[in-house]
């Protein structure tokens, strides 16, 4: 198990709070390709596909920006649970989304054991995070227990070449030779292998992907980026200057870093 599957490394440390993952996103916000919002696009499909009374979990949660970026649009008879294993990400989802309680409930939950009684929810989402799962069939199969008998389930994730050139700046940089668990993020739950972990207790699955890259201009913010990854996914404390001097260099030279990004959105169906 790497850092990445590890429970309590996740929960004390990489998502004790939400800066990591802020640092992380900062940098997509600021230099991605596609000037439309991921999050916007994201919820565009949650309007085209639920009901207005729907009844909607979102396992780790996170900070809640699927939720505060879209307030404005948000139906007023849905009512949303959201969850995280991390107690920081939920206290971090409350300030988020502050003011609107009467739509919206909280709770520290692990995805593996869910806390609900079968069939509780309209909608089931799970954005980003089934990669760090340990467990993915039982965490996967917890979530179509609390569905309904057509409930549909929404999992956004990566593909296996996403951010594949920061692979390549890292790499000289890492105290050893990449290992197989190398690169970053992980590749348990992809847009290549999701479909096959999801079925069997989804149908109808379909995908759709977003389509996105990055041009950074800046050295900071993707050294904060890096800064902000797992140790053995990214440079060691000591190897950040010499990193920060490579990345100026390589900006100053070719006036901008292109990163490939290739992310999407499962959409799918409890089996019957």
């Amino acid at each position: 198990m790497t850092d990445m599957n590890d429970a309590t490394y996740l929960r004390t440390q990489q998502y004790r709070d939400a800066s990591n993952l802020n640092s992380r996103i900062a940098l997509h916000q600021r230099f991605s390709t596609n000037t439309g919002d991921l999050h916007r696009w994201l919820f565009d499909h949650l309007l085209a596909a639920l009901s207005p009374d729907a009844r909607i979990l979102e396992v780790g949660c996170g900070p809640a920006d699927l939720w505060r970026k879209n307030l404005d649009r948000l139906p007023a008879g849905w009512r949303v649970t959201l969850t995280d294993f991390s107690p920081g990400m939920i206290a971090a989802a409350q300030s988020a989304l502050m003011g609107h309680e009467a739509q919206f409930s909280f709770q520290v939950a692990d995805t593996q054991a869910l806390p609900f009684a079968d069939a509780s929810f309209d909608t089931a989402i799970a954005n980003y995070m089934l990669y760090h799962v340990p467990d993915r069939p039982r965490a996967i199969a917890e979530l179509a227990r609390v569905l309904t008998p057509d409930g549909h389930l929404f999992a956004a994730t990566n593909g296996e070449n996403n951010m594949r050139e920061l692979t390549e700046l890292i790499a000289p940089y890492l105290p050893t030779s990449a290992s197989d668990e190398f690169p970053y993020p992980l590749r348990g739950f992809t847009l290549q292998n999701g479909a096959e972990q999801l079925a069997p207790c989804f149908s109808d699955i379909t995908i759709e992907r977003f389509d996105d890259g990055l041009r950074i201009t800046e050295a900071a913010p993707l050294v904060a980026y890096v800064r902000s990854m797992p140790s053995g996914f990214a440079p060691p404390p000591e190897q950040i200057p010499h990193f920060t001097r490579d990345i100026e260099q390589r900006i100053a030279t070719d006036s901008a870093i292109h990163i490939t990004k290739e992310t999407g959105l499962f959409s799918a169906t409890k089996a019957r």
